[in-house]
């Protein structure tokens, strides 16, 4: 007699059993730098129990990735678990505490902001620094430097954001988080909208580790 495959009605509980996926939503302020980081990132980690949905918030102005992360949120038919928005102070005051505020309203979790700007955080992964930048561009000719001392770039080039940070700086991953780890302690006592230099990157970029942690 030959074996009788699985009923129906045995495969429809099988399925029902299922674990669903988490959602993690994460909208970024630029369309390169912080877009290609987080989608490399992505899938470096491969997370079979975790589905991670980057978004651009066309850049330029901390509210509108904001307004663009509660938008995403509204228009997915399988609302995200979590929704992160990643932007800069980049002397935008005004529009930097609005954001954080807004964020909260919808109930997102902690805004992962950088000051001044998010290549703070990929200076981190070469150098502790505590001394205060005036702007991005700052930030960006150290930045630049250190990856031509690393031979990471041609000297004879200029800061490209559309570089693929991740790739290129994986191997200072833990580095760069125990530098940020290490600045945000020395800048627990200062607000944060006036904490230069800070930066949350690291907080989500841990967030996502932990989710590859929990795989079996």
């Amino acid at each position: 007699m030959s074996r009788r495959g699985k009923s129906t009605d045995k495969l429809k509980r099988t399925r029902g059993q299922r674990t669903p996926r988490k959602l993690i939503l994460i909208v970024v302020e630029g369309q390169e730098t912080e877009y290609n980081y987080f989608n490399d990132l992505k899938a470096e980690l491969r997370l079979p129990t975790t589905e991670i949905k980057v978004y651009s918030g066309s850049g330029g102005d901390p509210c509108q990735v904001v307004e663009k992360a509660n938008s995403y949120r509204n228009q997915m038919t399988s609302k995200p678990d979590e929704v992160f928005c990643i932007f800069d102070y980049d002397n935008k005051l005004e529009k930097y505490k609005q954001a954080i505020k807004k964020a909260q309203d919808y109930g997102f979790e902690e805004s992962i902001t950088s000051i001044p700007c998010f290549e703070i955080w990929l200076l981190l992964h070469f150098q502790y620094t505590s001394r205060s930048f005036q702007n991005c561009s700052e930030v960006e000719t150290q930045l630049q430097r250190e990856l031509v001392n690393a031979s990471s770039v041609n000297k004879t080039t200029n800061y490209d954001k559309s570089l693929r940070y991740y790739n290129l700086l994986k191997d200072k991953l833990e580095q760069a988080i125990k530098n940020a780890e290490r600045l945000e302690k020395e800048q627990q006592e200062i607000d944060q909208v006036h904490a230069n230099p800070s930066t949350k990157v690291h907080l989500l970029v841990k967030k996502l580790q932990e989710e590859k942690a929990k795989v079996p």
